[in-house]
């Protein structure tokens, strides 16, 4: 699930200097140079570094786990778990910081096993680890409950983490989000995916290595499925920001990501230094482990050796599991047997748990196909849905909502940029737009 393209990864000066012409050469001006010190120091932080221990189990060894928190670094902030995507690993927990400090919450992403300092595992256990990760990392964090958004093939984690661990969600905001949801290449229709998925295993296992080479080698940026777009270059040239008239009408308007007054609101930030902290991230990723990403490409593509997604295993089923699943547990915690945690605010609640799906308007990962397909699994227990459960007493318990975010690809669909992810924090926290 990689796809590179070559780029204009050309770095402006600060906001008040000019902009940076283009240039063939490849040394560094030292506006560049000042912005990619700048970017390490910043991926650098302490907060974007750290590890916690995995109990040994009958399954596995004692585990490292590394990740990330971006945002307020508190533990009395309100907390959400980002779950990335193939290659999203903890350093997304950056590209929220701004947005996490200006909404007062605590933003926690981890790197899955085999990408940064996480110990590998057998591919078969993949899910299981991190059903086992989650309850650890709440410990380390001291946090009472966790949100959860996730993005792309993050979402295999998230639908089996709601429904394996509904305890971890705040009673207040029982709700999932999910950015450009993975569907697996029989269901999207995308050709190139669909002949992926009958690569044998062994060459599957070498998919990180031709990003890396790809990354390091022949392109100044990449994009992939769960990081950000190799679109997240330089907003500006000499060019763009001088040349005719004519020159003008012809000029492609910039992408929000692009814009140094929507990268100042949403990353504190101008563009110049936005772009520049993205390619640190990019660089530091592939500094450490991406043996992990082999795995996820084997579990997202349904090859035998990773095992089945789970409980969402079938999208189609899933659906009535969960709300099955949720109305037990609604009861449970009404009845006051909260049994797995032991926490003070499992109150009960009438209001049915939500699933908010944001869809990239233009998805070469999933496609329309793809995205009808997800909706079409979901679409009973949608709005226009909603209503008896079918036993003449009850309610549904689950709700699905999704809505289009303009302008956005699989890659910058839940960038702070494009609003959604903003949208899904506020709604955590119970705000209005």
């Amino acid at each position: 699930m990689a796809a590179a393209r070559t780029t204009a990864p050309d770095l402006v000066a600060e906001a008040g200097l000019a902009p940076v012409p283009a240039t063939s050469s490849t040394t560094p001006t030292p506006q560049q140079q000042e912005l990619q010190t700048r970017a390490k120091e910043y991926i650098t932080r302490e907060k974007f570094n750290r590890r916690l221990t995995l109990p040994a189990s009958d399954a596995h060894d004692e585990l490292i786990v590394t990740y990330a928190v971006g945002g307020v670094d508190s533990d009395t902030a309100p907390t959400v778990l980002f779950i990335g995507g193939m290659f999203g690993g903890r350093f997304l927990a950056s590209m929220a910081d701004h947005l996490g400090q200006s909404l007062g919450m605590r933003i926690v992403v981890t790197d899955r096993p085999g990408m940064g300092d996480s110990t590998m595992v057998d591919v078969s256990l993949r899910l299981s680890v991190w059903l086992e990760t989650v309850p650890v990392l709440m410990r380390t964090i001291n946090a009472q409950h966790l949100s959860i958004a996730a993005h792309s093939c993050g979402v295999i984690y998230a639908l089996n983490t709601i429904y394996e661990l509904p305890w971890i969600l705040p009673s207040s905001n029982r709700k999932l989000y999910l950015f450009s949801p993975w569907v697996s290449p029989e269901h999207s229709g995308l050709m190139m995916l669909s002949i992926s998925s009958y690569l044998p295993s062994y060459l599957i296992n070498k998919f990180d290595n031709i990003v890396r080479f790809i990354n390091t080698t022949m392109m100044p940026t990449v994009h992939f499925s769960g990081m950000v777009s190799s679109a997240v270059s330089a907003p500006f040239t000499a060019d763009q920001e001088g040349g005719s008239s004519g020159d003008s009408a012809r000029r492609k308007p910039l992408s929000r990501h692009e814009r140094d007054d929507v990268c100042r609101e949403y990353c504190g930030v101008s563009a110049a230094e936005n772009s520049g902290r993205s390619k640190e991230l990019i660089r530091a990723t592939f500094e450490e482990s991406t043996r992990g990403a082999n795995h996820e490409a084997l579990l997202s593509l349904r090859k035998e050796a990773a095992g089945a997604w789970g409980v969402c295993d079938d999208y189609k089923t899933y659906p009535d599991a969960l709300e099955a699943k949720m109305r037990a547990f609604y009861r449970e915690t009404g009845a006051g047997t909260g049994r797995e945690t032991g926490q003070s605010d499992l109150a009960p609640t009438n209001d049915p748990f939500v699933i908010k799906t944001f869809w990239a308007e233009n998805d070469n990962m999933i496609g329309k196909k793809g995205e009808e397909y997800f909706n079409k699994c979901f679409e009973r227990f949608s709005e226009t849905n909603r209503g008896s459960s079918g036993d003449g007493n009850e309610h549904k318990c689950l709700l699905y909502e999704s809505e289009v975010v303009p302008e956005t690809t699989h890659e910058t669909v839940c960038l702070p940029q494009y609003e959604a992810l903003s949208s899904a924090l506020r709604d955590m926290l119970g705000r209005q737009e």
